[in-house]
């Protein structure tokens, strides 16, 4: 797990748009901002509900739990009480959250 603080450094103007729009992003919750690396080696990219971005790969443990999923298509995570949960990526560029 690498756990850094959220301070500029945008690789590009489509991610330092988005991240200085308000409301985009609910700061309050956790999101996932998205996954990067080749298929099989991809890490999640999370930020926490306190700003904090964590990431991680599959089989790896988070504050939230361990990674058992890890994909284009969302994480799942196994929180220590059992249950899972799945964060799909955040819509950047649309309207509204999913809902």
């Amino acid at each position: 797990m690498t756990r850094t603080r959220a301070h500029g450094g945008a690789p590009n103007a489509f991610v330092a748009e988005n991240a200085t729009r308000r409301g985009v992003i609910p700061l309050d919750e956790v999101a996932l901002l998205g996954v990067a690396g080749p298929q099989g080696a991809m890490r999640a990219i999370i930020r926490m509900s306190d700003g904090d971005i964590v990431t991680g790969a599959l089989g790896e443990r988070i504050a939230l739990g361990e990674l058992v999923e890890v994909s284009p298509a969302g994480v799942v995570i196994e929180m220590a009480n059992g249950f899972a949960a799945f964060l799909r990526p955040y819509p950047w560029g649309q309207d509204r959250a999913p809902g």
